[in-house]
């Protein structure tokens, strides 16, 4: 440990007070932007320090790689809207709307979550009733599944808030289609209707209202079994709540927690806003939160678990105190998602194609070699 010369927390502080920026020198920087590049967040911190004046002055070194990430994200954003209305003509002939989630969604709406957000594809909501239609015709101009076996095709098709992911031949585009938040399977998915109300247009796509869109954000987080990005989405959540700050804000989002079962989850963001980025939030929320969720056992394992597992994963990072927290991560996620005896066939199912494919490889599934 003794050659970190920037630790975690100074990378948390970055992201909520990006001046401190101005005191790395040359070796600080070259750790420093190793690690937001890591944890996609190299291209945000150039923005905020743009905002703020701060760029010009600093080292060429770092100001090279930020400017850099900056171009990539702005290339990105572009290449999103050029996709997003390629989908819009492939898909007119459907009179539904088309609610775009998380990355896509702060593009669409321009709001300060989207200034140097990456990501990896496109997040859509859509009528369940409607989804297979859509898929089809997705899948007739270009886009395709992934060779995927029968009992994942199986998973997504009965116990999955979303079909397989679909990835456009040629522009390589990934498309995830939901009709849900969460999986079904897990008996807590929502009447999606209380999410989808008061709708907001944009160029011809939806995005969810503040309060819905950041409680999405909240559950997405909270609500799984991994965490790539976990510094990154807790720091969305973080902009989100610091953007849309309003009495009306706040009660909109407590009660649709409420209503939809997910005022743990709001907890837990709020906690670990607070705890990561100083988030400013009111006493009387978090009063009624932790009268229903503060049982101090539960808390000291929450804590253990969540400031590891939504911390930087940088590799220079790594020890085993956060290797566990991440497996501890990983269980609760998948006990959440799926009942018991569900869950049972389904880690059985993929522990032993995972034991095939390192004992005969890869290809012993292809489905062209399936008798």
């Amino acid at each position: 440990m003794k050659d970190i010369l920037i630790e975690p927390k100074q990378i948390r502080t970055i992201l909520h007070n990006v001046s401190i920026c101005c005191k790395f020198n040359q070796n600080e920087w070259e750790t420093v932007i190793r690690v937001l590049r890591h944890d996609g967040l190299l291209a945000r911190t150039s923005f905020q320090l743009e905002k703020q004046d701060l760029l010009d002055g600093l080292p060429p070194y770092a100001k090279k790689h930020l400017k850099n990430a900056a171009k990539l994200a702005d290339n990105q954003h572009s290449s999103i809207l050029f996709e997003c209305e390629q989908i819009r003509k492939s898909t007119n002939q459907y009179a539904t709307r088309f609610y775009l989630l998380k990355g896509a969604a702060y593009v669409f709406c321009r709001n300060n979550t989207s200034l140097g957000r990456t990501f990896g594809d496109i997040d859509l909501l859509v009528d369940k009733n409607q989804i297979k239609g859509i898929e089809s015709t997705l899948l007739l101009h270009g886009w395709l599944h992934d060779d995927i076996d029968d009992y994942d095709i199986a998973y997504y098709r009965n116990w999955a808030h979303e079909i397989a992911p679909i990835k456009h031949a040629s522009r390589g585009s990934v498309i995830d289609l939901h009709h849900n938040l969460i999986p079904p399977v897990s008996g807590r998915a929502p009447k999606i209707e209380f999410f989808t109300e008061n709708a907001i247009e944009c160029d011809g796509f939806f995005v969810l209202r503040p309060a819905a869109m950041t409680l999405h954000s909240i559950v997405h987080l909270f609500f799984n079994e991994e965490f790539p990005h976990g510094l990154r989405d807790l720091n969305d959540i973080h902009l989100l709540i610091t953007q849309y700050n309003s009495e009306n804000f706040w009660q909109d989002l407590y009660d649709l927690a409420t209503t939809c079962g997910f005022t743990l989850e709001l907890y837990l963001a709020c906690r670990y806003s607070r705890r990561f980025f100083q988030t400013t939030i009111p006493t009387e929320l978090i009063a009624k939160l932790e009268e229903k969720h503060g049982n101090r056992l539960s808390i000291m394992i929450w804590d253990f678990m969540f400031t590891r597992t939504l911390d930087t994963k940088h590799p220079l990072y790594g020890n085993w105190t956060r290797s566990l927290a991440v497996f501890m991560a990983f269980v609760r996620g998948h006990v959440l998602k799926m009942p018991f005896p569900i869950l049972i066939r389904h880690v059985l199912h993929k522990s032993y194609r995972e034991l095939v494919r390192l004992l005969l490889g890869k290809s012993f599934f292809s489905k062209e070699e399936t008798p």
